[in-house]
């Protein structure tokens, strides 16, 4: 029997088979199916981060001023998160500073955001909004599109006129049938006019965005600011990353001076760029990619301890078949390869199964939640490389001792 013929055997044995079956590769199943789902989330993932989230959050060739590190990774001791909660204020004087000193600047805006926990508009009403309180150039920096409408401007600032441009998903929940613009919304006890509409962004923070409310600085300043100048960040945009570069060294000198940090002394600030959230993304990336084939390793082991043990009753129940066969010529060889190809096969229709199911809950991941799922060509080939190995590698064992019945023994065998 050459190989081919021994993988029809096998899959013969399957379709006959199938509940048993089915329970000798649940093992390999699900251990393949976890392997691709998690790299498939972790990739779609990966390519959001790289592709959309760091330049959502920061922007593209763009520096961030806080006043502390929001999304400073790992654990801080208790003195240090005193330290930094000493640290001054950014402050509009310091924008201002900034504009007159760093070279190269293409766009320049700061913001101030809190949670309103609903705006409304008639008998409509949208919960959990973001109100964002900014400059002129804000959308133009973060790049934001202004579908309907007009944006912000700087009149609209320095006079603090109580306009607004929303986010897609409060335009449709407070204005299912109508346009928003010229409409009036109440943002707590004040009314503000609808003047644009942003473009919808979706995704994992397109839909933060969706729900927000923008507003002129000034109107916010006057409304809602319980801290007069105080901004949440500085947002410094150039033209190429070069430019980028010596913008963020003369950010920090500029500020350092103005602080009057001595030569040594640890910022009291902080200057966040894109590239510091990947490296942050990448060291959780590493580590999920890491942890996983542990968990994917022993659902395999699993499995092939059972198609083994399956495999050595197949031995049992055939070994007159295999005596037949010794008796006709065959070497232990064939017996061997015989053996070996259908534990090998067993073992990839369950890779396939655990592939498939894979894909599919990956598939759902990406239409029924707002993660982003991508299932990489290698991963598939992983999975089915690693499907066959396991039915290889346990299936030694009972091909050998096929292999080595004595035929006179296994021809007078019940």
């Amino acid at each position: 029997m050459n190989v081919f013929d021994a993988v029809i055997l096998a899959l013969r044995q399957v379709w006959a088979q199938k509940l048993k079956s089915f329970f000798t590769l649940l093992g390999v199943i699900v251990g393949v199916m976890f392997l691709i789902s998690v790299i498939a989330v972790v990739e779609g993932m990966n390519r959001y981060v790289e592709e959309d989230f760091a330049s959502s959050i920061f922007g593209i060739n763009t520096i961030t001023i806080e006043r502390v590190y929001s999304r400073r990774g790992g654990r801080e001791d208790a003195r240090t998160r005193r330290q930094r909660s000493r640290n001054p204020w950014i402050k509009t004087p310091d924008a201002g500073l900034l504009q007159e000193s760093v070279p190269n600047i293409w766009y320049m805006a700061y913001n101030v955001d809190r949670f309103m926990p609903e705006v409304r508009s008639g008998g409509n009403k949208r919960k959990n909004v973001r109100l964002i309180g900014v400059t002129d150039q804000y959308l133009a920096l973060q790049g934001w599109d202004v579908i309907e409408g007009r944006g912000l401007t700087r009149i609209d600032d320095t006079r603090a006129i109580r306009v607004a441009v929303i986010g897609d998903a409060i335009a449709k929940k407070l204005y299912p049938d109508d346009s928003p613009l010229e409409q009036d919304i109440r943002l707590g006890p004040f009314r503000y006019r609808v003047v644009g509409v942003l473009e919808r962004q979706g995704g994992l923070i397109g839909n933060i965005r969706d729900a927000s409310v923008v507003i002129p600085w000034g109107a916010y300043q006057a409304d809602f600011s319980r801290r007069r100048d105080v901004v949440d960040q500085i947002q410094i945009r150039f033209r190429t990353s070069e430019a980028m570069v010596a913008g963020q060294e003369a950010t920090e000198e500029i500020l350092r001076a103005r602080h009057r940090l001595r030569p040594g002394e640890e910022n009291d600030f902080s200057i966040e760029t894109a590239s510091e959230v990947l490296d942050a993304w990448n060291a959780v990336k590493n580590v999920l990619l890491a942890a996983g084939p542990g968990l994917v390793a022993v659902a395999l082991v699993v499995g092939g301890i059972v198609i083994m043990n399956i495999m050595l009753m197949s031995v049992l129940e055939r070994t007159r078949e295999i005596g037949v066969r010794k008796a006709l010529g065959a070497r232990r060889i064939d017996i061997t390869r015989q053996f070996l190809a259908e534990s090998a096969t067993l073992s990839s229709v369950g890779a396939g199964v655990g592939m498939l199911i894979g894909i599919v809950l990956a598939k759902l991941v990406d239409v029924a939640t707002p993660l982003p799922a991508s299932v990489p060509l290698w991963s598939i080939v992983v999975g089915v490389t690693l499907g066959m190995f396991v039915g290889l590698v346990f299936g030694v064992y009972p091909a050998v001792r096929a292999s080595r019945l004595d035929p006179i023994v296994a021809l007078r065998y019940e």
